[in-house]
């Protein structure tokens, strides 16, 4: 697995160390052991302490990472909306409803897992009045809009991606390197496909196929009915992000730091952006035959769907982690740098910053002009973003706190 390779702006020197890390680590195969908050907490170590030894690093990521159990993950859950209602997880081990005119809290779920691990780093995803949930605890959940729990169906290992529902099967990876089709009915496995890497990422499905990718530096297409391969696609490095389907066109960015094109019924590659200066994490959004795609070199690359040819750049001081959302004109972009950039879809000029004060690594959701996301000072935050790109502070949740709503609190923005 391709674990360092060079970052943004990074003196060659540092890279070589980088490198060094790299190759150690793919003998080691320590990446088995990580989970994806350490992988990005301990990434954005390497590009500020690129002067540190290897064996230093590789200390800090054995230590740091593999000894997560410790307490609960520190997840970055984005959320999905019904009716005013936000339902989205948080770093308290919980998922919550929360009102999304004034931030009030409708009601809370604890997961059931084991307590070091529970968290949800997916989207929660509503099918029928259903709300279905993935847990990093290894649990998959189905609750009703209420909070109630209908049933929990274990899987192998923690769920890092989002759930997948069709009309009578659910589809889930996991850390255990397999993806689940679970009968919505029964909850029967109808089957139960083994990759040779853990999957983190949210399967997409188009007629009879279903997509997944691993980090085992491959795309999959299986027979979403019978679990079978129909074809393959491997690339250079891990796969982490989700890939994106459009008509007879799938995308995906990879660890190798290339974004690929590739012909959705045979895995055939129509082209390549090899611009990038580092990998992707972050699933794409498509908008008018433009895909605005993260980053973890801290740029968005805003590229045309058919050609792959760059359109314009955004660049941040962070890594880019979660995807972005449009409201209207507009597109919002999360970083790890702790801001909210709004730029101008057709130009990419930045009209705006929100300085949240703590990163951001999660994806955004949006509502009438209203983003929400998942913050990692455990904050869940709502900012309107106005006609003229200026976003203003809605309110800001405190998971942690009794009273999450906090009366007279200096907004951010």
């Amino acid at each position: 697995m391709v674990w360092c390779q060079k970052i943004s702006k990074m003196p060659s020197w540092g890279v070589l160390r980088l490198r060094s890390v790299t190759i150690v680590m793919m003998s080691l195969q320590l990446f088995r052991f990580i989970s994806p908050f350490c992988f990005v907490k301990w990434y954005a170590l390497f590009a500020k302490w690129v002067g540190f030894s290897v064996l230093v690093i590789l200390v800090g990521c054995i230590l740091g990472c593999t000894g997560q159990r410790l307490s609960a993950p520190e997840v970055w859950s984005s959320g999905v909306i019904s009716e005013e209602t936000l339902f989205i997880g948080t770093r308290e081990g919980d998922l919550r409803a929360i009102n999304i005119s004034d931030g009030s809290t409708k009601w809370i779920f604890e997961l059931q897992g084991e307590k070091g691990l529970r968290g949800v780093y997916g989207s929660p995803v509503i099918d029928q009045n259903i709300l279905y949930v993935g847990g990093y605890d290894g649990l998959l959940y189905a609750l009703s809009l209420d909070g109630n729990l209908l049933w929990r169906e274990p899987v192998g290992g923690p769920i890092v991606g989002s759930p997948l529902v069709t009309e009578n099967a659910v589809f889930v990876g996991s850390s255990d390197e397999n993806i689940y089709a679970i009968d919505t009915t029964d909850r029967s496995r109808k089957w139960v496909y083994k990759t040779d890497g853990r999957i983190w990422s949210t399967p997409v499905a188009s007629e009879d196929i279903l997509y997944v990718t691993s980090l085992d530096h491959k795309l999959y297409a299986l027979d979403s009915h019978e679990g079978t391969l129909v074809w393959v696609f491997e690339t250079g490095g891990a796969i982490a992000a989700s890939p994106v389907l459009d008509d007879d066109t799938i995308y995906i960015g990879s660890f190798d730091g290339n974004f690929y094109a590739l012909e959705a019924s045979s895995g055939r590659e129509k082209w390549r952006f090899e611009e990038a200066d580092n990998w992707y994490w972050g699933t794409p959004s498509l908008v008018d035959n433009i895909l605005y795609v993260p980053s973890l070199d801290g740029n968005l690359y805003a590229l045309d769907k058919f050609t792959g040819s760059l359109v314009w750049t955004v660049e941040t001081d962070g890594p880019i982690v979660g995807t972005s959302v449009t409201v209207g004109d507009k597109l919002v972009i999360p970083s790890y740098d702790e801001k909210i950039y709004v730029v101008r879809l057709k130009d990419g000029v930045v009209l705006d910053t929100c300085d949240v004060k703590t990163e951001v690594r999660s994806s955004l959701t949006e509502q009438a002009g209203v983003i929400f996301m998942n913050a990692h000072d455990r904050s869940i935050r709502a900012l309107r973003i106005k006609t003229n790109g200026n976003p203003d502070e809605e309110w800001v949740y405190l998971a942690k706190e009794d009273n999450p709503v906090q009366m007279g609190r200096a907004p951010d923005c």
